[in-house]
């Protein structure tokens, strides 16, 4: 009964991993999915770390599960053979594993197979990608910028309604968009008709960003330099003006006399004005503020102060005192808003008496203290006559304001009389006053002025300062073309109309790129970044669903022996979680493989294999859809994403900053580790080389920018150590002759362990009877000459050292006027990335290098 009850716990137990298992196999397919259905701008931007991390845990998952089905279908006894055991103690079934094998061994073996797979993994798909074809990785990189575009909206697949349909579905989108690269990439067809809708898709996009980018940079530029302009011009033409104006007065007696005559006139109009205004408001008195004798507050303090005035207790002196208090209440009385009541009142003017009503004795009090109020405020005695007032002190101190007021100054005790005074007041005015107006001018300039004094508008708009400030403000939008008056319609079409510079995305999928991205070539790391874009989701939810199909089976196979009733749960469960999914998916109205079926139909007709593989992708991508709608919202896969999710690192203004290394006993470091170790192995076993990066990545333009070479050059000891040159003539007839083995040169030592390595291999004997061996091609003489070249080039290996230390891979060299000088341009490495770069501007950032001392 016990070992009846072990037995279940172990297949409960059992169950209950495998069921973990799959949950993370699932979270890794689905935080796939959503990861490469971003744009690259955040993979490879904000998600690099998060990006990278899901990949290392992906082989370390799938390692696990593909570790363990291999070794639990290695027969048993093979383990009793490597723990050395002697056969005449084992059992008398030959296929009974020993315990030594059973629990030392096989772990062993088992631990040791992960941590190969791990590595092997990343090896197979580098080699992979090193052995796939040029047209290949041209189809990859056209799929990654038709995803791009997709994800900006900014086209659509003509030809192929469908696809749009699904895409416009957000429930189904992530899911197609993510393998769009991948189904470009193994399938023909598809690849074909996104080269079609390239050729158009370049120029348009192209020509979209570009007006966007206008519109969205250029546009406010140009505004901004209107406003300068306009304000520099109007301050230029006002400091004209006032020069001229000052130039004319200086000396000039007939001026002078002029505008002493228009300050006089000034000076009595104020004079009179104020006159004016003081006898208007002094007939007004007799009613000011009659409607406030019967205010409430008023009425209650005058009161107050009346009853007590009234007191029999209130002795003279007392009565006085109340009189001023009133009087002194109303002076200052102010209202809410800030404006004063307006009447001045002495305790003689105060009336506390009650021979009339408060509101007629208020009334007066008020007339009587507005008066008062009006000679106080206005300086004018109740005595004096309009013709006093004239010759008073005050009206002059009224035309001395003015005077100072138009920067004419004369003596304090100046009269109306003293003619000459104010003659030399203006005179002092105009002195030097052309030449300071023009300082000042020339101080308040955004450029510091003008020297000259006689520009009309159009000599003002073609001054090289206007010049200078127009190309500061445009940037790199100005243009020699540009003027403070064109319209920005006209601009915009003639800077449109300037752009001719081959495009990121026009140069990357072209056709005649296809040699650049062979080892060597400018775009070779591009191509690898795109390939792996392409296979790393297919290979990775392959080696996914085979890692659970292998468990799955032993699974099966274990309960089958042991109980049936498990077999059957677990048989049902399967059903009912990925079978029910799966087959609604596929049973769908709009299932992925009837529309596949409908694409291979219409565009792989000729080709039966891709047809067949289209089809099959269609129902891989209704496998996949079952599974991602329906579990995308588990818990599970929100906490793997939390745990394998890391933000990149920035600094304190919010800047990415170099990645650090990983610590000595982590992952990624055993991971890189084990790469290095492991990287001949793809040769070894025939799947290709690895290849590593050049240093130097040189391509020469001719003057009408065909490409001339591509050079890849690897430095050590800042000497030039190789140079790979890939065939840019290929598809021709000059290229097949390049590729021909014609030229004689014998190495001994290799010719030697060449023969000791293939004395029994037939098609070494071969190329012997061919005439190949000992021989190099055009192209491999060509690649070891310019090596030797370039170390004899001191100019050349000193510029490719310079750009190495500072990381700059990328040398562009344009031809110059067919002689065997260039212009210079340096770029970073031509990377996926900078397909995500292109789409949100029109061009690569290039640098152009001065005094190019280049020579190849």
């Amino acid at each position: 009964m016990l070992h009846k009850l072990s037995g279940q716990a172990k297949i409960l137990v059992l169950l209950g991993l495998f069921v973990v298992y799959v949950c993370l196999e699932l979270s890794l397919n689905l935080l796939l999915i959503d990861m490469y259905a971003k744009p690259l701008q955040d993979v490879f931007g904000e998600y690099q770390l998060t990006a990278e991390r899901l990949e290392l845990f992906g082989r370390t998952l799938s390692g696990f599960g593909l570790a363990l089905g291999i070794i639990s279908f290695v027969p048993g006894h093979l383990f009793n053979f490597l723990g050395g055991a002697n056969r005449a103690t084992l059992l008398s079934d030959e296929r009974v594993i020993s315990k030594q094998g059973k629990w030392l061994f096989r772990p062993v073996a088992f631990v040791l197979l992960w941590a190969l797979i791990i590595p092997f993994l990343r090896i197979a798909i580098d080699a992979t990608v090193d052995g796939t074809s040029n047209e290949k990785k041209l189809s990859a990189v056209r799929a990654i910028v038709y995803k791009e575009a997709y994800l900006a909206e900014s086209v659509t697949i003509e030809g192929f309604p469908e696809f749009d349909e699904i895409v416009s579905d957000p429930q189904r989108k992530d899911l197609v968009v993510a393998l769009i690269p991948s189904l470009a990439f193994f399938s023909g067809g598809f690849n074909h008709l996104i080269e079609s809708n390239l050729q158009n898709m370049a120029d348009v996009f192209l020509q979209n960003r570009q007006e966007e980018a206008f519109s969205k940079e250029a546009l406010p530029r140009i505004r901004e330099f209107d406003g300068a302009y306009k304000s520099e011009w109007a301050k230029y033409r006002k400091a004209t003006q006032e020069y001229a104006q000052a130039s004319r007065r200086e000396n000039n007696y007939a001026l002078i006399e002029q505008e002493r005559t228009e300050l006089l006139n000034q000076a009595n109009g104020r004079i009179n004005q104020r006159w004016r205004t003081f006898s208007d408001e002094l007939l007004k008195a007799d009613d000011f503020r009659k409607d406030y004798a019967e205010n409430e507050t008023i009425v209650g303090v005058y009161r107050g102060l009346r009853d007590k005035y009234q007191s029999s207790k209130c002795d003279r002196e007392c009565r006085q005192f109340y009189k001023a208090e009133f009087a002194k209440y109303l002076t200052n009385l102010t209202f809410e808003s800030g404006e004063r009541f307006g009447v001045y009142l002495t305790a003689d003017d105060a009336n506390l008496t009650k021979l009339l009503k408060s509101k007629y004795q208020l009334m007066g009090m008020f007339t009587r203290g507005r008066r008062a109020y009006l000679y106080r405020a206005y300086g004018i005695s109740e005595e004096m006559e309009y013709e006093q007032y004239t010759q008073s002190q005050m009206a002059t101190n009224l035309a001395i304001a003015l005077f100072k007021e138009n920067d004419v100054h004369v003596p304090e005790n100046w009269s109306m009389q003293d003619m000459r005074a104010l003659r030399q007041g203006i005179t002092q005015k105009y002195q030097g006053r052309a030449q300071a107006l023009w300082e000042k001018y020339q101080n308040s300039s955004k450029f510091g002025g003008v020297p000259m004094k006689d520009l009309d508008r159009v000599d003002f708009a073609r001054l090289h300062e206007i010049e200078v400030m127009a190309q500061i403000i445009l940037g790199p939008y100005y243009m020699e073309s540009f003027t403070p008056s064109i319209a920005e319609s006209r601009y915009k079409k003639m800077w449109l109309d300037s752009q001719d510079n081959i495009s990121f995305i026009q140069m990357v999928t072209s056709t005649a790129a296809t040699a650049a991205f062979s080892p060597g070539g400018s775009m070779f790391q591009l191509g690898k970044d795109a390939v792996k874009l392409a296979v790393i989701p297919p290979v990775s939810i392959a080696a996914s669903l085979l890692a659970i199909f292998l468990l799955f089976i032993k699974l099966g196979l274990y309960l089958w022996a042991r109980s049936k009733v498990y077999f059957m749960l677990a048989m049902g469960l399967g059903v009912f979680a990925f079978g029910m999914p799966v087959g609604k998916s596929v049973m769908g109205e709009n299932s992925y493989h009837g529309m596949m079926v409908a694409f291979a139909e219409e565009f792989s007709d000729v080709d039966t294999f891709d047809k067949t593989f289209t089809v099959g992708f269609g129902y891989v991508l209704d496998l996949e859809n079952g599974i991602f709608k329906t579990y995308r919202g588990l818990d599970v896969v929100n906490a793997v994403a939390s745990v394998v999710y890391q933000k990149l690192p920035r600094d304190e203004s919010g800047q990415p900053i170099a990645l650090p290394e990983p610590s000595d006993f982590s992952l990624r470091a055993y991971d890189n580790f084990a790469y290095s170790i492991l990287d001949f192995t793809p040769d070894m076993l025939g799947l290709g080389e690895v290849t590593s990066p050049f240093n130097s990545n040189i391509t020469v333009l001719k003057q009408d920018m065909n490409v001339g070479a591509y050079l890849g050059v690897r430095l050590e000891d800042k000497k030039v150590a190789e140079v790979r040159m890939p065939n840019f003539m290929q598809g021709t007839d000059i290229g097949l002759l390049a590729e021909q083995r014609l030229f004689y040169q014998p190495d001994w030592q290799a010719l030697a362990l060449e023969y000791i390595s293939n004395v029994d291999d037939p098609s070494y004997w071969l190329q012997l009877a061919q005439g190949d061996v000992a021989k190099e091609t055009l192209m491999q003489r060509l690649e070891r000459n310019m090596a030797t070249y370039l170390n004899n080039t001191p100019s050349t290996l000193a510029l490719l050292n310079s750009l190495n230390e500072k990381g700059q891979s990328n040398l562009i060299l344009l031809e110059l006027e067919r002689s065997k000088k260039y212009r210079c341009f340096v770029l970073g490495t031509v990377t996926a990335q900078m397909i995500s770069e292109s789409i949100e501007s029109n061009h690569i950032a290039y640098e152009e290098l001065p005094n190019c001392k280049a020579r190849i």
